[in-house]
């Protein structure tokens, strides 16, 4: 027996077109109803039409087909540059907030200008927890003219900054890590006032030698002229501890003296730039110390001394004043008299009686 049942071929009309529908592609042509001249009509769109269609739909599509994603064009990347300097330690500071030493330095390297630099910088050595050291960044531009004595062969010579450039170029390229080298970079840039270098040239002869004492007197001499004065004591006094016996330490001596002197340390600065005379008695800067210093102490004792003397005047003043006063008087019989009232005795004084007690006496009352 069979069933007539039409609805069996709905469901399976309607199954064969779920099928096609579902097996059709997202990016298959579309068809459209578009008004033209002649009335509504079914056009089909372009395919550019439908791939904008597609992006909007996909939002995974969207993101891949925009260029800024996937690098940074040119006037991007010129206004990175211009916002930002890099480091070659990796850090990045804002130009805004960069020092003086590293804007010089960017402005050379823009200019394709190779800098004298004491090759790869360390990243760490004994004394980098020292304040000085840790805002090296920080300092400003002081040059030290005086330094350029080191490189003088004679008084009556002068050192040339270019030709002395050239050959530290050609020192640091054969030696990158001969201290004696890493020292006169470092003392270089010391004269240029470049003080973010001079410090990285001493780090890294630091790092190879933490004991050296000509190293640890230059970063000292340094850090003293930034007005780190308790990190130039300490580089100081381990450049004198560490300087040999045979050695003479006068300059070792005379910086301790500058840095007491600068903490108001009168007493043991005098007592090192004495030393320091002893050691050389050539070095005029400690005798201007020292007379500087004793210029206070002279002006001090000479105002309390004015001072006594003056009292002891004006006391001596008034004694010979009494004397005259106390003479004139007597020569001329001026002196006050006592009274006779005065000159009874206490126990004879008769105090008057009211006549009224006296009438009551008399009578016995009471």
């Amino acid at each position: 027996m069979t069933v007539d049942m039409p609805s069996l071929t709905y469901v399976a009309l309607y199954m064969v077109g779920a099928s096609i529908v579902a097996s059709t592609p997202r990016s298959a042509t579309h068809w459209k109803l578009q008004k033209g001249p002649d009335g509504v009509v079914l056009v089909q769109p372009s395919l550019a039409e439908d791939a904008v269609k597609v992006a909007s739909e996909d939002p995974v599509l969207t993101i891949l087909t925009q260029q800024k994603n996937f690098g940074y064009d040119e006037e991007e990347s010129g206004r990175e540059s211009e916002q930002h300097t890099v480091h070659h330690e990796g850090e990045c500071i804002s130009c805004e907030k960069a020092t003086e030493s590293d804007r010089q330095q960017q402005q050379m390297k823009n200019k394709n200008i190779d800098v004298l630099e004491c090759t790869k910088h360390v990243n760490k050595t004994d004394y980098d927890s020292l304040s000085g050291i840790i805002d090296r960044r920080k300092h400003p531009s002081i040059p030290e003219p005086e330094v350029a004595l080191i490189f003088k062969r004679s008084d009556s010579d002068q050192v040339d900054m270019s030709v002395l450039e050239t050959s530290l170029r050609e020192a640091i390229m054969v030696t990158p890590n001969s201290l004696s080298v890493l020292n006169r970079v470092g003392n270089y840039w010391r004269i240029k006032g470049n003080t973010l270098l001079a410090i990285e040239c001493f780090r890294k002869a630091l790092s190879i030698s933490p004991t050296n004492p000509d190293i640890l007197l230059n970063l000292a001499r340094v850090l003293f002229n930034m007005q780190y004065l308790p990190d130039a004591l300490f580089l100081t006094e381990k450049s004198l501890q560490h300087k040999g016996p045979d050695q003479n330490s006068w300059l070792q001596h005379f910086t301790m003296g500058e840095v007491y002197k600068a903490m108001g340390n009168y007493q043991e600065a005098s007592v090192y730039f004495r030393h320091s005379l002893d050691l050389n008695p050539t070095f005029h800067p400690a005798e201007a110390h020292l007379r500087e210093m004793e210029q206070p102490f002279v002006t001090t004792n000479a105002t309390v001394y004015t001072i006594l003397i003056i009292g002891v005047l004006i006391f001596g003043v008034c004694v010979v004043l009494y004397y005259i006063t106390e003479a004139y008087l007597k020569d001329n019989n001026q002196y006050p008299r006592r009274s006779p009232k005065l000159a009874v005795p206490w126990d004879r004084v008769r105090f008057p009686i009211p006549p009224r007690l006296m009438k009551h006496k008399r009578g016995g009352t009471c």
